[in-house]
């Protein structure tokens, strides 16, 4: 009988984090990121605070504030936000979430390049940033498998409680901060660097998100993304 209870929970637990989602956890998940990457006063106010520690962690070259900002700083929203409109191939939706994802991007490049108008520093001498300059083929696969893992955490409520650990993994504010900081430094190659890094990281990040809401089936839910836009214009 026990082998009979073991083989039936692990077929539950199978289907419970298979590349399938039902109606229900699709439209959840569709609420929660249009939600999410609203360009409200709370997303912006967790952007600026967010901002301020990782441009911090980065002049202190401190690992833990880099952290921190990371686990607090909404980008990913935008981003998963984005790929989600181009699943189901709404060019409303997209440019919806094009104009916050830049919005994002500009604003926190700005409040790390005041930030850094208001210190010196050195940026060469700054090991998180020295590191920007090193990247290869592996740096474009590591956002592609964050993207994914952020993707399929979020859509699986089972998994909600991994979505801040793959926050960490999907390294977005640290290069954007540190392009802030080369703009008030008047440091063009480390700011080509970071930029170089950042594009990479969005780039991976959309690549493996969408792979995943194609396969976990949500282009079936363009009606309902629309429906949560309409309702944000609305509110």
């Amino acid at each position: 009988m026990k082998i009979f209870q073991n083989i039936s929970w692990t077929k539950t637990g199978l289907q419970r984090y298979s590349l399938k989602t039902n109606k229900e956890e699709r439209d959840e998940f569709c609420s929660s990121i249009i939600s999410s990457s609203s360009p409200s006063f709370g997303f912006y106010l967790l952007l600026l605070l967010s901002t301020f520690i990782v441009t911090f962690g980065l002049i202190k070259d401190n690992v833990i504030l880099l952290i921190g900002g990371m686990m607090v700083a909404p980008l990913l929203s935008p981003i998963l936000s984005v790929s989600l409109a181009l699943t189901i191939l709404n060019f409303k939706v997209f440019l919806r979430s094009l104009v916050v994802f830049f919005l994002s991007a500009i604003t926190s490049l700005i409040v790390a390049a005041l930030i850094g108008l208001t210190t010196e520093i050195s940026l060469q001498a700054i090991g998180a940033i020295s590191l920007m300059s090193q990247f290869d083929f592996a740096t474009l696969l590591i956002p592609v498998a964050a993207g994914a893992a952020a993707s399929f955490t979020w859509a699986k409520k089972d998994l909600a409680s991994s979505l801040s650990g793959v926050a960490v993994t999907v390294t977005l504010l640290p290069p954007l901060a540190a392009m802030g900081l080369a703009i008030s430094s008047g440091e063009k190659a480390i700011f080509r660097d970071a930029l170089a890094i950042y594009s990479l990281n969005v780039s991976g990040i959309i690549i493996g998100s969408l792979a995943i809401f194609i396969l976990l089936g949500f282009y079936k839910s363009a009606k309902k993304v629309i429906k949560e836009v309409k309702k944000e214009e609305q509110s």
